[in-house]
């Protein structure tokens, strides 16, 4: 079913003002032809210079077949923003029919309101092989007081990393005889007027006839970790293929998969880490895959069809292009930081000999810090819902060696922030 909008239109105009919302109109019938295996359109086009008045902006995708017909194969796309530094950011992701030329859909991108404003560079993309596919995409952006006035997006696992030579787009697993499949953590400084912090995840899995039918058929429980703590447990899995809205399609369309369904927009999985982190302190952030070993591979030693590979004797272990594909996930995975406060990034002071041990702790910690000139210094512990629950306050100090005592309080995660005219620096406390 198509999208269609009313829209008061000039003719010099790329975008229309209505009393409550602003229609941005940008690729229209792009058409995405077979070709090379990805078949992208890029453009520029002219959005508001000032977002001030939009809280809520909404990108709607329109899907047709173009002349000679459309691809008969679902297949994966997304859209993206590219940024002056030629650095991309997925803003929406979504897996074309099987052949069904008559598709829309509507994804919320608020997320990236400060990235569409002025000249804005976007990519639509499809794996496309066969035939070809039109899209239409157009954003509206909605009149409302802003939840927040800022919003930092950051990559964390996208695209190509030449620090491992691995792609995060496509991330082949289940060799892990010879590499291990656990992404490299990322370790980031919260910015210190951050009021809310995101995890935002889009992860498909892909790839067909291995140990298990992965990825695109093995359901799977990946974990967000903080500061080697598990904050987040992802099943990765979407039941509810059989009563997607852009129906009847051809082939597969109606099985479960790893995150998506034939036809359909790719929902993102927020994670609020707002409780998790410190603003103005470093946090060590980490997407931790599930345990698979591929025996069904060209590489592992002893691969027998009959009994590793999911389609049995049908086919070998060598990857075919058909029946037997490598299993990989395609990751997008972004810190989003709000707040209604600029987001510089606020160093923490750095003091030597800044130590807190034993920790974890059954109440009572021994607290050293150095300062570089003597100095008064306030001693804060905050609980995870920002409250203050103990103070103690020094005067004309170099240096603190304190016993901390927190035996009255219960179990569970606390910050420890010291404070001087020189700055601020947090650690974590756990409290069994």
């Amino acid at each position: 079913m198509k999208h269609i909008f009313t829209l008061l239109t000039f003719l010099f105009l790329t975008y229309s003002l209505s009393a409550q919302s602003l229609m941005v109109n940008t690729f229209a019938n792009a058409v995405h032809s077979a070709g090379a295996g990805t078949a992208s359109q890029s453009a520029t086009f002219s959005f508001p210079t000032d977002v001030s008045a939009y809280n809520q902006v909404l990108m709607y995708i329109d899907l047709n077949c173009p002349p000679g017909g459309c691809d008969p194969w679902d297949r994966y796309a997304n859209i993206e923003i590219v940024l002056a530094s030629g650095e991309s950011i997925e803003i929406g992701r979504y897996i074309t029919p099987y052949g069904n030329g008559d598709c829309g859909w509507t994804l919320d991108v608020s997320d990236y309101r400060e990235l569409l404003k002025g000249d804005v560079t976007l990519r639509s993309s499809i794996e496309t092989y066969a035939g070809g596919w039109s899209v239409t995409l157009d954003f509206e952006f909605m009149e409302d007081t802003q939840d927040y006035a800022y919003i930092d997006v950051q990559n964390l696992w996208y695209g190509f990393d030449a620090s491992n030579n691995r792609n995060y787009s496509n991330y082949q697993i289940g060799d892990t005889l010879w590499t291990s499949d656990n992404l490299p953590a990322r370790t980031v400084l919260i910015p210190g007027s951050a009021e809310q912090v995101i995890f935002k995840i889009n992860n498909t899995g892909h790839g067909q006839g291995n140990t298990l039918n992965a990825a695109e058929f093995r359901p799977a429980s990946h974990t967000v970790r903080i500061d080697g703590q598990v904050v987040y447990g992802q099943y990765l899995w979407k039941d509810d293929c059989a009563q997607n809205p852009c129906s009847p399609q051809g082939g597969n369309w109606q099985p479960s998969r790893a995150g998506w369904c034939p036809g359909q927009e790719v929902a993102s999985t927020n994670v609020d880490i707002t409780s998790d982190v410190m603003p103005g302190q470093e946090a060590v952030l980490d997407y931790v895959l599930a345990p698979y070993l591929n025996k069904c591979s060209p590489l592992y030693p002893t691969c027998n069809p009959a009994t590793d590979c999911a389609f049995g004797t049908s086919i070998t272990c060598n990857y075919d292009g058909q029946n037997h594909t490598p299993p990989h996930y395609k990751m997008s995975i972004q810190l989003i930081t709000k707040s209604n406060n600029p987001l510089n990034v606020n160093q923490p002071a750095q003091w030597d000999d800044f130590t807190v041990f034993p920790n974890p702790s059954t109440g009572k910690y021994q607290v050293n810090v150095t300062f570089n000139a003597p100095q008064k210094a306030v001693l804060n512990v905050i609980n995870v819902v920002g409250e203050q629950v103990f103070s103690e306050s020094f005067s004309n100090r170099k240096s603190l060696n304190y016993e901390l005592d927190l035996t009255d309080l219960s179990s569970g995660i606390y910050f420890l922030e010291i404070q001087t005219k020189e700055g601020k620096a947090f650690k974590k406390l756990m409290l069994n």
